[in-house]
């Protein structure tokens, strides 16, 4: 479709460059009606200065022609003159007598055009009675023009003009093209305004415009309250569910250790360890799915985004991973530099990205072997970002698996227990926080998962906007 400008300049063009054909047309008309009656009227002079050029001799008339040059139209020079004196039913006196007579005869001036000798003419005949000597004749002049004059000055007329209109047209184009960019700012500023913004940023726009853009303005900001509404639904949705699920599965996992404690049947206690373990894979897969609904990067609202530090946020997660690490025989180990620069997040977000990182290392990093080394968290700041990693030295991950490991509910290897929304989940965070996930094999063996934020600024708090998505797990 075509853009606003485009179509104001067509419907600015297309009019006016009608107008100035029409314009054009108007005026090669006028102005060649206007150059032919004045040069017809010095070509009806000529033949009336004539009249004064014929006298008599012995009785017999004779023309002084002596005065009567091509000067005598008043031409540029470049035009040819063609004449012819007679008498009406009488022989000729002077002239070209192969020259053509006018079509009738008539008492008046009479103007008409002729071919002869292979130039094309301009002619006029006037008859008039001349006495001389007591007799009285009647005189036919007929003098003609080329039209070579008349079609040049014609075509430095329509030249100059046609010059002139292209002068203005460009001019005008100029300022069109002008008052188009300066109508249209309005619409670019609210194009650069939400260009700047993070696609979480729900904030209505604010400002003065032109009361033609107040109604885009009005239909945009009621657009984003309902896209609010919409996210406070979905995020208030999500708790219920997580209500609603979290209860029975705890429940049915009480009961089957309840049950347990007091069971002394082997096939029995066999059955309740697995409703038990069944219980906690269902609760983890429960919380996991809420987690994964809630960090959608689209739901996130940038305004319940504030300042965060990133140190503090692993420190957490690393203590609370710490217990389930260690019945592993894991070690589990965090290097942080201090002044690492605030960001702008959401920190139980944040912390979850930080515990299913963990997680992941601590469950998969030895393949179908429990792993047993330890698991490094680290956060730096270089390159004006700030960079998160988790390293494992286990056994990595297949290079062509690399790309798949952050699609829902893909496990490298299903014979380990997990649901498979860890790294789909710690994407999803890294994205809402313009941050990209990026998995690869250490050299030295094992995997590292490496989150880079942007860092935020001093005396300042952007949203943060969405960053490509990375390969995933």
């Amino acid at each position: 479709m075509r853009s606003i400008r485009s179509r104001l300049l067509i419907w600015i063009g297309l009019p006016f460059t009608g107008l100035a054909m029409l314009a054009l047309l108007s005026s090669y008309y006028l102005l060649s009606r206007q150059i032919n009656e004045t040069f017809d009227d010095m070509l009806l002079n000529a033949a009336e200065r004539v009249e004064r050029r014929i006298h008599s001799v012995d009785g017999e008339l004779r023309v002084n022609m002596h005065y009567f040059s091509i000067s005598t139209l008043g031409s540029r020079g470049d035009g040819k003159i063609f004449y012819r004196i007679q008498e009406v039913d009488g022989g000729m006196l002077v002239g070209f007598a192969g020259l053509e007579g006018p079509p009738e005869v008539s008492e008046q001036p009479l103007f008409y055009d002729v071919d002869y000798a292979g130039n094309s003419l301009r002619a006029v005949a006037l008859t008039f009675p001349l006495t001389r000597a007591n007799q009285s004749r009647e005189i036919e002049v007929i003098v003609a023009e080329s039209t070579e004059a008349r079609q040049a000055l014609v075509s430095d007329f329509m030249l100059t003009l046609s010059g002139l209109m292209a002068v203005g047209g460009l001019l005008a184009i100029s300022i069109a093209l002008l008052a188009i960019h300066k109508g249209l700012a309005p619409l670019n500023a609210i194009r650069r305004s939400l260009h700047r913004r993070s696609q979480h940023d729900l904030e209505p726009l604010v400002g003065e415009v032109p009361r033609e853009v107040a109604p885009l303005i009005q239909s945009i900001n009621q657009l984003m309250e309902r896209m609010r509404l919409s996210i406070q639904n979905t995020q208030q949705l999500n708790a219920d569910v997580s209500h609603q699920l979290r209860t029975p599965v705890s429940e049915i996992r009480a009961l089957s250790e309840l049950t347990l404690a007091r069971s002394s049947e082997p096939e029995t206690r066999a059955n309740l360890d697995e409703i038990k373990r069944i219980a906690e894979h269902a609760g983890h897969t429960v919380e996991q799915l809420l987690r994964y609904a809630k960090t959608r990067h689209e739901l996130v609202d940038s305004a319940n985004l504030k300042r965060v530090d990133l140190v503090e946020i692993c420190r957490d997660a690393c203590a609370q991973a710490a217990t389930s690490i260690y019945q592993r025989s894991q070690e589990l180990a965090l290097e942080a530099d201090e002044r690492t620069p605030a960001l702008l997040g959401d920190p139980i977000m944040l912390r979850w990205m930080v515990q299913n990182l963990i997680d992941n290392a601590s469950l998969h990093a030895g393949g179908e072997q429990p792993y047993r080394g330890s698991i490094q968290v680290s956060v730096e700041c270089r390159d004006g970002r700030c960079l998160l990693a988790v390293r494992d030295a286990g056994v990595g991950v297949d290079e062509a698996r690399l790309a798949r490991l952050t699609e829902r509910f893909y496990r490298a290897d299903t014979r380990v227990q997990g649901s498979g929304l860890g790294l789909a989940i710690a994407e999803q965070i890294a994205q809402a926080h313009g941050a990209e996930l990026i998995l690869r094999n250490r050299q030295e063996g094992g995997l590292e998962a490496s989150v880079s934020f942007p860092v935020l600024l001093p005396h300042s708090a952007p949203a943060p906007s969405a960053a490509s998505t990375a390969s995933a797990r």
